[in-house]
Formats: C-alpha cells, structure tokens, sequence
C-alpha cells in the first residue's frame, strides 16, 4: 500500500540530521507517494547531501528543490506544498524523526474521518544520536477535538506531527519567521476547519523545544512570534479586544516563567 502523502521537509544546513530524518521516512510500514526536500539556500554541504540521498533511494519518489536565498521554514514548506501532488501533506522538520507507524496509523485515521482537516498527535524526545529505538505502540486511537478556545491557549501541535488535506486554502505566511505553523493551525480553526489530536506519540525531537539549537534558542525571538500571531488573527477578525489582550499577558506571563526555568535550570 502507498499512502496518497507527500512529506515537505524544508532544510537548512541539516548535513548531520537529514539522513536520520530520511530515514525515519523510508521506514515507515506504509509507504508515502513522495518526498519533497527544499534546500533554503544552504551555505554548507546540504544541497550536495540532498543529491546524494535522492540518488541513493532512486527506487523512492524524492522531489529536490533549490533556493536561491534563504527564505525560512515558511516559505520553503510552501514552495514544497505547491509541487506537491497527494491527497494530504505531512510536515517532518530536518532534525527531527519519526514513528515507523506514523503514516499507517494517521493516514488511517484520516481517510477514515474525511471531514478532519488537520491531524496532529504527540511528540517525545530521543537521544541526540539517536541510538534509542522508536517503543512498541499500544494502538489506541483516543482522540481530542482542537477547538478554537484550546488552540488560542498554546500551539497544540507540533509541526513534525501534523498532516492535513492537501488543497485547503490555507499556507504558511511567508513574512512569519517565528511561529509560523502555529499561525496556520490557528488560522484554520478560526475559520472554521476540524482539527483532531491524536494520543499517541509518533514523532520525535533531539532536542529541547526552547533550548540547544536552531531557531528555538531564542526565547524572546519565539515569544514576539507569538504576541504577532496573536495580532494578526485580531485584526483578522478572529478575536475581540479583550480576548487579545487577555492572550498577550498569557503570552508574556509563560515566557517569564521559561526565563526563570532557564536561570535556575530547571
């Protein structure tokens, strides 16, 4: 069986990750249709790897595109998602890895409940390198509706667990460099599109999602992402005033608490 999925995984200077996030993906019990790999204008070796990786699993559909400038994660996942050619995408970060039964479990789960427009399920953290296998999974498909109320209190979804209908008309915004994806789930909810929760975890991080590396590390950087989500869906119409400010001392109030967790290393 070939799951009618295309994976967007954007790249930027992943040499030492990519390959195990490949990987994760040639892995899986249920094969996706194709795999679509965006290079953000590397300045390292990245590019001539992703040539590499699409040249040693020719026997897989591997779609290599190259950008001139570097664009961010945003815009690299919809240069992906507009060559992609699925049913659904599913969204996988270079540094990141897989479940071996993510695709199975959650492509299952979506052409069975047709009117869901994005899954997400949870996501756990390995190893640096690695080396610890992916745990056996009691399938249990217990699942929670994400409502707008819920998504408006934190981003319940984490961007390497995500999969959505392929031709919705929602896509990342180009000019969010900080969160992006949360600004697109929300996006979508306000508008009205059913969003579901999976419980059970088939993705996996390497690092802390607020410490070590990439984009994560700058706390403050991630908390203004956020105040901007927040104000873009306000004068979008999605919140009244009140709501918006009540969310924006929430905001701030949580990323005081992170600084404080990072001074005491807690």
């Amino acid at each position: 069986m070939i799951a009618s999925v295309s994976v967007v995984i954007p790249c930027y200077e992943c040499e030492k990750t990519i390959i195990r996030a490949i990987k994760s993906v040639v892995a899986q019990t249920v094969q996706v249709a194709e795999i679509i790999l965006i290079d953000d204008a590397s300045k390292d070796g990245t590019y001539n790897l992703l040539c590499f990786i699409q040249k040693e699993y020719k026997d897989k559909s591997i779609k290599l595109i190259k950008l001139d400038t570097n664009k961010g994660a945003s815009l690299a996942r919809n240069e992906g998602w507009k060559v992609a050619t699925s049913d659904y995408i599913a969204f996988l970060d270079a540094d990141d890895s897989w479940h071996p039964r993510k695709i199975e479990l959650q492509y299952q789960w979506m052409i069975s409940h047709p009117s869901t427009d994005l899954t997400g399920h949870e996501i756990g953290y390995k190893n640096g390198d690695g080396s610890n296998a992916s745990p056996a999974i009691q399938v249990n498909l217990n699942c929670l509706t994400i409502t707008k109320n819920k998504i408006l209190r934190s981003n319940c979804f984490s961007t390497p667990t995500v999969m959505v209908k392929r031709d919705i008309n929602f896509r990342f915004d180009n000019t969010q460099y900080y969160a992006e994806d949360y600004l697109l789930w929300l996006s979508m909810i306000c508008q009205g599109l059913n969003a579901v929760k999976l419980d059970l975890e088939l993705a996996y991080m390497y690092k802390s999602p607020y410490g070590e590396a990439g984009l994560s590390q700058n706390l403050w950087a991630m908390e203004k992402g956020e105040l901007e989500v927040y104000q873009k869906v306000y004068k979008l119409g999605y919140l009244r005033s009140y709501q918006y400010y009540f969310l924006c001392i929430y905001s701030l109030a949580k990323y005081v608490r992170r600084r404080v967790l990072r001074i005491f290393d807690v």
